[in-house]
């Protein structure tokens, strides 16, 4: 669903963004979620693979502008536990363009649980059901002004992916040349230097490209890009990889994967 995130702005000015947290030391080291790192079983892999996208969960208030952008805690933990009785394996984007391009390896059902904007329950509640499975998430963060810095070293002590999705969440196709380079560079090079992780992918707000929108995120050196599109990914563009969005719950979802025979 296209959807503005008008608390988040959208100018071309510098974003302000408060200095990092300190790592504490005390806190837990790596606690990696079994499939953050390729697992024994698993097996070189070309062929399709269904990517999620979630936005906020829990319920929405009542005066949510965009209810359909939330699935409950219900909702959300009986499609996690389906997917895992169906023999779904979540694992990262980066491990699914490591085993397309780089002979890396999968598992036989891959599946991507992605997470747009940063709201809190992704990093709190999301994690809590997705560990119980051994699955990594992939958060992609608006960085202005958006989730705590503990909130994502938590998930990345996890082994999350965590990726761009600009700096403030404009419509890439509507802004001048100097600032859709800002949206796609600084959000990562901010990510990166903070977090100290790759950042390899962006995510299209509200699924918005152009050729020249492409061209930007190529040239700043990301190697993928996700928008929406009912449809699994596949190698053939790793910068329009299609994701399903999941907003009706589980008989959407089953639907969704059911009526893609191409799939895994």
């Amino acid at each position: 669903m296209a959807v503005s995130v008008a608390a988040c702005g959208s100018s071309a000015a510098p974003a302000h963004h408060a200095a990092p947290k300190r790592h504490h030391k005390h806190r837990v080291q790596s606690t990696f979620v079994v499939n953050a790192t390729p697992q024994p079983g698993w097996k070189p892999y070309l062929g399709p693979v269904p990517i999620l996208v979630y936005h906020n969960l829990g319920t929405p208030p009542p005066d949510e502008p965009y209810p359909g952008l939330y699935q409950t805690d219900q909702q959300f933990t009986q499609e996690m536990a389906w997917l895992d009785q169906q023999g779904y394996q979540g694992v990262t984007l980066d491990q699914v363009m490591g085993a397309w391009f780089h002979g890396g390896t999968l598992p036989a059902k891959p599946i991507v649980i992605t997470f747009d904007n940063g709201y809190i329950p992704q990093v709190t509640f999301a994690p809590s059901v997705l560990s119980q499975y051994g699955w990594p998430g992939v958060l992609n963060e608006i960085t202005q002004n958006h989730l705590d810095y503990a909130h994502i070293e938590d998930v990345l002590r996890l082994g999350w992916e965590v990726d761009s999705h600009s700096v403030s969440h404009p419509n890439l196709t509507a802004i001048p040349p100097a600032a859709l380079a800002y949206q796609v560079d600084y959000s990562r090079s901010f990510l990166r230097r903070t977090f100290h992780i790759p950042v390899n992918s962006f995510c299209y707000p509200s699924s918005l490209y152009s050729a020249a929108v492409i061209a930007a995120v190529k040239a700043d050196g990301y190697t993928s890009a996700t928008t929406e599109g009912n449809q699994y990914a596949t190698r053939a563009d790793p910068f329009l990889l299609p994701r399903f969005e999941i907003e009706n719950g589980l008989p959407e979802l089953e639907q969704d994967l059911a009526d893609h025979v191409d799939g895994p």
